[in-house]
Protein backbone atom coordinates (compact mmCIF):
# COMPACT_ATOMS: atom_id res chain seq x y z
CA UNK A 1 0.00 0.00 0.00
CA UNK A 2 0.93 3.57 -0.59
CA UNK A 3 0.71 4.42 3.01
CA UNK A 4 3.04 1.69 3.63
CA UNK A 5 5.29 2.97 1.23
CA UNK A 6 5.86 6.55 2.84
CA UNK A 7 6.39 5.53 6.69
CA UNK A 8 9.76 6.80 5.76
CA UNK A 9 8.55 10.31 6.45
CA UNK A 10 9.47 11.85 10.08
CA UNK A 11 7.53 14.25 11.57
CA UNK A 12 8.44 17.81 10.90
CA UNK A 13 11.43 18.52 12.71
CA UNK A 14 12.86 22.48 13.14
CA UNK A 15 15.84 23.85 13.60
CA UNK A 16 16.24 27.43 14.28
CA UNK A 17 19.15 29.88 13.78
CA UNK A 18 19.96 33.12 16.65
CA UNK A 19 19.50 36.57 15.36
CA UNK A 20 20.64 40.16 15.42
CA UNK A 21 17.56 42.34 15.01
CA UNK A 22 17.75 43.73 12.09
CA UNK A 23 19.16 40.80 9.72
CA UNK A 24 17.17 37.93 8.50
CA UNK A 25 17.72 34.35 9.35
CA UNK A 26 16.04 31.11 7.96
CA UNK A 27 14.41 28.73 10.43
CA UNK A 28 14.19 25.00 8.92
CA UNK A 29 10.51 23.64 8.71
CA UNK A 30 10.64 20.74 6.98
CA UNK A 31 9.49 16.64 6.79
CA UNK A 32 13.04 14.81 6.51
CA UNK A 33 12.35 11.35 4.29
CA UNK A 34 14.92 9.45 3.51
CA UNK A 35 14.77 10.77 0.43
CA UNK A 36 12.79 13.89 -1.49
CA UNK A 37 9.55 13.33 -3.23
CA UNK A 38 10.16 14.47 -6.96
CA UNK A 39 6.75 15.11 -8.23
CA UNK A 40 5.67 15.92 -12.15
CA UNK A 41 2.44 17.02 -12.61
CA UNK A 42 1.87 16.64 -16.75
CA UNK A 43 -1.02 18.59 -18.16
CA UNK A 44 -4.47 17.44 -16.87
CA UNK A 45 -6.02 16.50 -20.16
CA UNK A 46 -10.21 17.40 -21.14
CA UNK A 47 -11.80 15.52 -22.74
CA UNK A 48 -13.35 16.00 -25.11
CA UNK A 49 -11.34 18.51 -25.99
CA UNK A 50 -12.69 21.93 -26.67
CA UNK A 51 -11.73 25.23 -26.55
CA UNK A 52 -13.47 26.03 -23.52
CA UNK A 53 -12.38 22.90 -21.90
CA UNK A 54 -8.79 23.53 -22.58
CA UNK A 55 -9.18 26.61 -21.38
CA UNK A 56 -10.39 24.89 -18.24
CA UNK A 57 -7.30 22.57 -17.79
CA UNK A 58 -4.74 24.69 -18.42
CA UNK A 59 -6.21 27.24 -15.75
CA UNK A 60 -6.76 23.87 -12.98
CA UNK A 61 -2.84 23.47 -14.49
CA UNK A 62 -1.37 26.22 -13.30
CA UNK A 63 -3.48 26.43 -9.83
CA UNK A 64 -2.55 22.79 -9.13
CA UNK A 65 1.48 23.91 -9.39
CA UNK A 66 1.13 27.11 -7.49
CA UNK A 67 -0.79 25.05 -4.72
CA UNK A 68 2.03 22.43 -5.04
CA UNK A 69 4.98 24.35 -5.10
CA UNK A 70 3.79 26.81 -2.35
CA UNK A 71 3.41 23.53 0.03
CA UNK A 72 7.29 23.10 0.42
CA UNK A 73 6.94 19.53 0.56
CA UNK A 74 7.77 18.96 -3.04
CA UNK A 75 10.47 18.53 -6.26
CA UNK A 76 8.87 20.31 -8.80
CA UNK A 77 10.86 19.46 -12.31
CA UNK A 78 9.82 21.92 -14.65
CA UNK A 79 7.88 21.20 -17.73
CA UNK A 80 10.46 21.66 -20.48
CA UNK A 81 12.27 18.67 -18.96
CA UNK A 82 8.68 16.70 -19.37
CA UNK A 83 8.89 14.20 -22.18
CA UNK A 84 6.76 14.79 -24.82
CA UNK A 85 3.46 12.80 -23.39
CA UNK A 86 -0.12 12.97 -23.36
CA UNK A 87 -0.61 11.15 -20.34
CA UNK A 88 -4.57 10.84 -19.38
CA UNK A 89 -4.33 7.08 -17.24
CA UNK A 90 -1.73 6.20 -15.37
CA UNK A 91 -1.13 2.98 -17.90
CA UNK A 92 -0.02 5.56 -20.87
CA UNK A 93 2.87 6.40 -18.66
CA UNK A 94 6.36 5.58 -20.71
CA UNK A 95 8.35 5.27 -17.36
CA UNK A 96 12.27 4.77 -18.98
CA UNK A 97 11.75 8.32 -20.46
CA UNK A 98 10.80 9.63 -17.14
CA UNK A 99 14.00 8.22 -15.39
CA UNK A 100 16.42 10.72 -15.71
CA UNK A 101 14.21 13.01 -13.59
CA UNK A 102 14.12 10.36 -10.82
CA UNK A 103 10.15 11.54 -10.64
CA UNK A 104 9.17 9.64 -7.29
CA UNK A 105 5.46 10.24 -8.27
CA UNK A 106 3.14 11.68 -10.49
CA UNK A 107 0.18 13.22 -10.55
CA UNK A 108 -2.07 12.28 -14.16
CA UNK A 109 -5.87 12.87 -14.88
CA UNK A 110 -8.60 13.98 -17.24
CA UNK A 111 -10.93 17.05 -17.39
CA UNK A 112 -14.63 16.90 -18.21
CA UNK A 113 -16.48 19.97 -18.55
CA UNK A 114 -20.11 19.84 -16.93
CA UNK A 115 -21.45 23.11 -17.26
CA UNK A 116 -19.89 26.88 -17.39
CA UNK A 117 -18.64 26.64 -13.68
CA UNK A 118 -18.49 22.88 -13.01
CA UNK A 119 -15.30 20.50 -13.91
CA UNK A 120 -15.48 16.31 -12.92
CA UNK A 121 -11.61 15.49 -13.33
CA UNK A 122 -10.41 11.83 -12.52
CA UNK A 123 -7.12 11.84 -10.98
CA UNK A 124 -4.56 9.25 -10.12
CA UNK A 125 -1.15 9.24 -8.72
CA UNK A 126 1.35 7.24 -10.18
CA UNK A 127 3.92 5.33 -8.01
CA UNK A 128 7.04 5.91 -10.56
CA UNK A 129 9.31 3.50 -8.66
CA UNK A 130 7.00 0.32 -8.92
CA UNK A 131 5.21 0.96 -12.01
CA UNK A 132 1.94 0.95 -10.30
CA UNK A 133 -1.26 3.11 -9.80
CA UNK A 134 -1.00 4.66 -6.05
CA UNK A 135 -4.04 6.69 -5.62
CA UNK A 136 -7.16 8.17 -7.63
CA UNK A 137 -9.59 10.23 -6.53
CA UNK A 138 -12.70 11.89 -8.74
CA UNK A 139 -13.19 15.73 -7.79
CA UNK A 140 -15.94 17.83 -8.99
CA UNK A 141 -16.90 21.14 -8.96
CA UNK A 142 -15.67 24.85 -9.13
CA UNK A 143 -12.27 24.70 -11.40
CA UNK A 144 -9.95 26.34 -8.42
CA UNK A 145 -11.69 24.37 -5.01
CA UNK A 146 -10.86 20.87 -7.80
CA UNK A 147 -7.40 21.70 -7.92
CA UNK A 148 -7.22 22.62 -3.93
CA UNK A 149 -8.97 19.81 -3.18
CA UNK A 150 -6.04 17.58 -5.03
CA UNK A 151 -3.61 19.09 -4.03
CA UNK A 152 -4.22 18.76 -0.06
CA UNK A 153 -4.85 15.12 -1.14
CA UNK A 154 -1.43 14.89 -2.52
CA UNK A 155 0.13 16.16 0.68
CA UNK A 156 -2.24 13.94 2.68
CA UNK A 157 -0.73 11.39 1.23
CA UNK A 158 2.65 11.87 0.05
CA UNK A 159 3.63 13.38 3.73
CA UNK A 160 1.87 10.12 5.72
CA UNK A 161 -0.83 12.69 7.22
CA UNK A 162 2.08 14.95 8.20
CA UNK A 163 -0.12 17.84 6.28
CA UNK A 164 -3.60 18.35 5.62
CA UNK A 165 -2.96 21.02 3.38
CA UNK A 166 -3.57 24.61 2.98
CA UNK A 167 -5.10 24.46 -0.54
CA UNK A 168 -8.78 24.84 0.71
CA UNK A 169 -8.10 26.96 3.64
CA UNK A 170 -9.47 30.94 3.43
CA UNK A 171 -8.27 33.77 4.92
CA UNK A 172 -10.38 36.40 7.07
CA UNK A 173 -9.37 39.84 6.83
CA UNK A 174 -10.01 43.40 6.90
CA UNK A 175 -10.27 45.68 4.37
CA UNK A 176 -10.83 49.17 3.98
CA UNK A 177 -12.19 50.64 0.72
CA UNK A 178 -13.50 54.45 1.46
CA UNK A 179 -14.20 54.99 5.33
CA UNK A 180 -15.04 52.26 6.46
CA UNK A 181 -13.29 48.82 7.26
CA UNK A 182 -15.10 45.51 6.62
CA UNK A 183 -14.49 41.76 7.49
CA UNK A 184 -13.78 39.81 3.84
CA UNK A 185 -12.70 36.18 3.63
CA UNK A 186 -10.80 35.02 0.62
CA UNK A 187 -8.80 31.69 -0.61
CA UNK A 188 -5.57 31.50 1.01
CA UNK A 189 -4.27 32.25 -2.06
CA UNK A 190 -6.17 35.61 -2.72
CA UNK A 191 -8.78 34.44 -5.16
CA UNK A 192 -12.53 34.90 -4.61
CA UNK A 193 -12.73 37.76 -2.04
CA UNK A 194 -15.93 38.86 -0.80
CA UNK A 195 -17.15 41.15 2.43
CA UNK A 196 -18.22 38.49 5.40
CA UNK A 197 -19.63 41.67 7.33
CA UNK A 198 -20.69 44.86 5.15
CA UNK A 199 -22.07 46.98 7.70
CA UNK A 200 -20.67 50.59 7.14
CA UNK A 201 -19.05 50.37 10.13
CA UNK A 202 -15.10 49.83 11.32
CA UNK A 203 -14.57 45.99 11.60
CA UNK A 204 -11.45 45.07 12.83
CA UNK A 205 -9.09 41.91 14.44
CA UNK A 206 -11.21 38.92 13.06
CA UNK A 207 -10.40 35.56 14.63
CA UNK A 208 -11.67 31.91 13.60
CA UNK A 209 -13.18 29.26 15.60
CA UNK A 210 -10.92 26.27 14.96
CA UNK A 211 -13.79 24.25 13.07
CA UNK A 212 -14.34 27.11 10.86
CA UNK A 213 -17.50 27.46 12.19
CA UNK A 214 -17.43 31.01 13.30
CA UNK A 215 -15.77 34.66 12.54
CA UNK A 216 -15.26 36.93 15.81
CA UNK A 217 -14.55 40.11 15.46
CA UNK A 218 -14.73 43.82 17.23
CA UNK A 219 -16.87 46.64 15.70
CA UNK A 220 -18.22 50.20 16.38
CA UNK A 221 -21.15 50.08 14.70
CA UNK A 222 -23.73 50.28 17.83
CA UNK A 223 -21.16 50.48 20.80
CA UNK A 224 -17.49 51.43 21.09
CA UNK A 225 -15.48 48.25 19.85
CA UNK A 226 -18.28 45.60 21.04
CA UNK A 227 -17.03 41.72 20.11
CA UNK A 228 -19.05 40.07 17.64
CA UNK A 229 -19.45 36.37 16.66
CA UNK A 230 -20.97 35.71 13.63
CA UNK A 231 -21.28 31.91 11.78
CA UNK A 232 -19.45 31.63 9.00
CA UNK A 233 -22.30 28.82 8.01
CA UNK A 234 -25.26 31.17 7.60
CA UNK A 235 -23.86 34.32 8.76
CA UNK A 236 -26.11 34.80 11.42
CA UNK A 237 -24.91 36.71 14.59
CA UNK A 238 -24.57 34.71 17.81
CA UNK A 239 -25.56 36.08 20.52
CA UNK A 240 -22.65 37.58 23.28
CA UNK A 241 -23.13 40.54 25.65
CA UNK A 242 -21.93 44.09 25.18
CA UNK A 243 -19.78 46.07 28.01
CA UNK A 244 -20.42 49.54 27.30
CA UNK A 245 -16.52 49.11 27.24
CA UNK A 246 -13.72 48.61 24.89
CA UNK A 247 -13.33 45.13 23.67
CA UNK A 248 -10.43 43.99 21.29
CA UNK A 249 -8.52 41.47 19.54
CA UNK A 250 -10.93 38.09 20.20
CA UNK A 251 -9.08 34.25 20.11
CA UNK A 252 -11.27 30.93 20.27
CA UNK A 253 -10.09 28.44 22.46
CA UNK A 254 -8.97 25.12 20.33
CA UNK A 255 -11.74 23.57 21.87
CA UNK A 256 -14.40 26.24 20.56
CA UNK A 257 -15.97 26.14 23.70
CA UNK A 258 -14.38 29.38 25.23
CA UNK A 259 -13.40 32.79 24.15
CA UNK A 260 -9.95 35.07 25.30
CA UNK A 261 -10.55 38.76 24.64
CA UNK A 262 -9.31 42.06 25.76
CA UNK A 263 -11.31 44.67 27.67
CA UNK A 264 -11.25 47.82 29.22
CA UNK A 265 -12.24 48.50 32.93
CA UNK A 266 -13.13 50.89 35.40
CA UNK A 267 -10.10 49.95 37.81
CA UNK A 268 -7.21 49.39 34.83
CA UNK A 269 -6.62 49.69 30.89
CA UNK A 270 -6.69 46.59 29.01
CA UNK A 271 -6.87 43.03 31.00
CA UNK A 272 -7.35 39.61 28.92
CA UNK A 273 -10.87 37.89 30.03
CA UNK A 274 -11.71 34.35 29.06
CA UNK A 275 -15.71 33.46 29.16
CA UNK A 276 -17.51 31.04 27.52
CA UNK A 277 -19.06 31.64 23.83
CA UNK A 278 -22.59 33.22 25.37
CA UNK A 279 -20.35 35.38 26.74
CA UNK A 280 -21.31 33.58 30.73
CA UNK A 281 -18.74 32.68 33.38
CA UNK A 282 -16.42 35.78 32.35
CA UNK A 283 -13.43 35.87 34.14
CA UNK A 284 -10.10 38.54 34.12
CA UNK A 285 -7.38 36.16 33.94
CA UNK A 286 -4.63 38.94 33.85
CA UNK A 287 -6.03 41.36 36.52
CA UNK A 288 -3.10 43.89 35.91
CA UNK A 289 -3.06 47.76 36.13
CA UNK A 290 -0.42 47.90 32.60
CA UNK A 291 -2.34 47.56 29.54
CA UNK A 292 -2.61 43.60 28.65
CA UNK A 293 -4.36 42.55 24.82
CA UNK A 294 -3.92 40.19 21.76
CA UNK A 295 -4.39 36.69 23.71
CA UNK A 296 -3.75 33.99 21.57
CA UNK A 297 -4.68 30.21 22.59
CA UNK A 298 -1.97 27.31 22.67
CA UNK A 299 -2.88 24.70 20.99
CA UNK A 300 -4.07 22.12 23.90
CA UNK A 301 -5.88 25.13 25.22
CA UNK A 302 -3.84 25.05 28.47
CA UNK A 303 -1.47 28.26 28.15
CA UNK A 304 -2.11 31.62 26.54
CA UNK A 305 0.52 34.07 25.13
CA UNK A 306 -0.61 38.18 25.16
CA UNK A 307 1.31 41.33 25.11
CA UNK A 308 1.46 43.24 27.87
CA UNK A 309 3.47 46.98 29.42
CA UNK A 310 3.69 45.40 32.59
CA UNK A 311 7.24 46.00 32.93
CA UNK A 312 8.14 48.26 30.19
CA UNK A 313 6.64 51.07 29.00
CA UNK A 314 5.98 49.35 25.33
CA UNK A 315 3.90 46.42 24.76
CA UNK A 316 6.16 42.35 25.76
CA UNK A 317 4.92 38.84 24.72
CA UNK A 318 4.24 37.06 28.03
CA UNK A 319 2.64 33.45 28.38
CA UNK A 320 0.23 32.66 31.11
CA UNK A 321 -1.45 29.25 31.73
CA UNK A 322 -5.10 29.91 30.86
CA UNK A 323 -6.67 30.71 34.29
CA UNK A 324 -3.96 33.39 34.41
CA UNK A 325 -1.42 31.73 36.92
CA UNK A 326 2.30 31.10 36.16
CA UNK A 327 2.99 34.22 33.94
CA UNK A 328 6.47 34.26 32.18
CA UNK A 329 7.81 36.73 29.82
CA UNK A 330 8.47 35.06 26.72
CA UNK A 331 10.66 37.78 24.52
CA UNK A 332 13.24 39.10 26.95
CA UNK A 333 14.66 41.72 24.78
CA UNK A 334 13.37 45.38 24.88
CA UNK A 335 11.69 47.07 21.39
CA UNK A 336 7.57 46.91 21.13
CA UNK A 337 6.41 43.38 20.49
CA UNK A 338 2.72 42.97 19.64
CA UNK A 339 -0.07 40.15 17.90
CA UNK A 340 1.49 36.98 19.17
CA UNK A 341 -0.05 33.78 17.50
CA UNK A 342 0.98 30.72 18.61
CA UNK A 343 1.27 27.87 16.17
CA UNK A 344 -0.65 24.83 15.46
CA UNK A 345 1.75 22.15 16.79
CA UNK A 346 2.29 24.14 19.84
CA UNK A 347 6.43 25.12 18.99
CA UNK A 348 6.57 28.59 18.08
CA UNK A 349 4.86 31.66 18.72
CA UNK A 350 4.79 34.41 15.36
CA UNK A 351 4.67 38.11 16.01
CA UNK A 352 5.67 41.71 14.85
CA UNK A 353 8.81 43.56 17.13
CA UNK A 354 10.49 46.72 16.49
CA UNK A 355 13.65 46.19 18.96
CA UNK A 356 15.28 49.16 20.04
CA UNK A 357 16.98 51.82 18.13
CA UNK A 358 15.05 50.24 14.73
CA UNK A 359 12.75 52.04 12.64
CA UNK A 360 10.38 49.32 11.29
CA UNK A 361 8.47 46.04 12.73
CA UNK A 362 9.38 42.94 11.05
CA UNK A 363 7.97 39.25 11.70
CA UNK A 364 9.73 37.08 14.19
CA UNK A 365 9.34 33.58 15.76
CA UNK A 366 10.37 32.84 19.61
CA UNK A 367 10.50 29.16 20.32
CA UNK A 368 7.84 28.16 23.47
CA UNK A 369 10.43 25.79 25.03
CA UNK A 370 13.66 28.17 24.63
CA UNK A 371 12.66 31.82 24.04
CA UNK A 372 15.27 31.39 21.13
CA UNK A 373 14.16 34.13 18.61
CA UNK A 374 14.59 34.26 14.52
CA UNK A 375 13.63 37.05 12.46
CA UNK A 376 11.33 36.24 8.88
CA UNK A 377 11.23 39.38 7.55
CA UNK A 378 13.72 42.61 7.02
CA UNK A 379 14.32 45.66 5.00
CA UNK A 380 10.49 45.45 3.86
CA UNK A 381 8.87 48.14 5.11
CA UNK A 382 6.65 47.66 8.19
CA UNK A 383 5.77 43.63 8.22
CA UNK A 384 2.53 43.10 11.06
CA UNK A 385 -0.01 41.02 12.49
CA UNK A 386 1.32 37.26 11.59
CA UNK A 387 -1.45 34.29 11.68
CA UNK A 388 -0.09 30.98 10.97
CA UNK A 389 -1.28 28.39 8.34
CA UNK A 390 -2.74 25.41 10.52
CA UNK A 391 0.42 23.55 8.91
CA UNK A 392 2.77 25.18 10.67
CA UNK A 393 4.71 26.24 8.15
CA UNK A 394 3.32 28.69 6.21
CA UNK A 395 2.03 32.38 8.19
CA UNK A 396 -0.09 35.58 6.22
CA UNK A 397 1.00 38.86 7.75
CA UNK A 398 0.57 42.73 6.67
CA UNK A 399 2.76 44.57 5.43
CA UNK A 400 3.19 47.99 3.77
CA UNK A 401 6.60 47.37 1.68
CA UNK A 402 4.68 48.83 -1.43
CA UNK A 403 2.96 51.72 -0.29
CA UNK A 404 -0.57 50.38 1.15
CA UNK A 405 -1.36 48.45 3.76
CA UNK A 406 -1.58 44.67 1.97
CA UNK A 407 -1.77 40.65 2.61
CA UNK A 408 1.00 38.57 2.25
CA UNK A 409 1.67 34.69 3.01
CA UNK A 410 5.15 33.08 2.94
CA UNK A 411 6.79 29.64 3.84
CA UNK A 412 8.78 29.15 6.95
CA UNK A 413 11.61 27.95 6.62
CA UNK A 414 12.04 27.85 3.16
CA UNK A 415 15.56 27.08 1.55
CA UNK A 416 15.09 29.91 -0.97
CA UNK A 417 11.98 31.47 1.49
CA UNK A 418 8.36 32.71 -1.20
CA UNK A 419 6.55 35.43 -0.45
CA UNK A 420 3.40 36.26 -2.46
CA UNK A 421 1.54 39.05 -2.01
CA UNK A 422 -2.24 38.29 -2.27
CA UNK A 423 -4.54 41.56 -2.41
CA UNK A 424 -3.95 44.60 -4.55
CA UNK A 425 -7.21 46.70 -3.79
CA UNK A 426 -7.84 49.30 -1.21
CA UNK A 427 -5.82 48.81 1.84
CA UNK A 428 -5.51 45.30 3.48
CA UNK A 429 -4.49 44.00 7.06
CA UNK A 430 -5.05 42.12 10.08
CA UNK A 431 -5.16 38.77 8.14
CA UNK A 432 -6.50 35.49 10.23
CA UNK A 433 -5.86 31.95 8.25
CA UNK A 434 -8.57 29.76 8.76
CA UNK A 435 -8.31 25.97 9.89
CA UNK A 436 -7.94 23.08 7.62
CA UNK A 437 -11.20 22.07 5.61
CA UNK A 438 -12.31 18.41 6.61
CA UNK A 439 -11.66 16.11 3.77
Amino acid sequence: MLIRLLTCLSLLTLCIVSIVPGQESRVLIRPTPQEDIVLALPDIVSLPPTTESAALSEMLNQVLWDDLKFSGYFALPGRSFYPPQIIGNWRDVGYDAWRDLKVSYLSAGTLKQINKETVSVHFQLVDMKRHALGFEREISGDIRAVAHRWADELVFILTAGASRGIASTKIAFTSQHGAQKEIHTMDYDGHGPRAFINNGAMNLFPAWSWDNSKIAFISDRSHPWELNIYSFVDGARLPFPTFNSTASTPSFSPDGTRIAFALRTPQHGLDIYVSKLDGSDQTNITNNPADDTSPTWAPSGRQIAFASKREDDSLQLYICDADGTNVRRLLKERGEADSPSWAPDGKWVAFHWKPRRTGLFDIYLAEVSSGRISQLTSLSGNNVNPSWAPDSRHIAFESDRTGSSQIYIMQVGADSPEIRMITNRGKNSAPAWGPSVDR
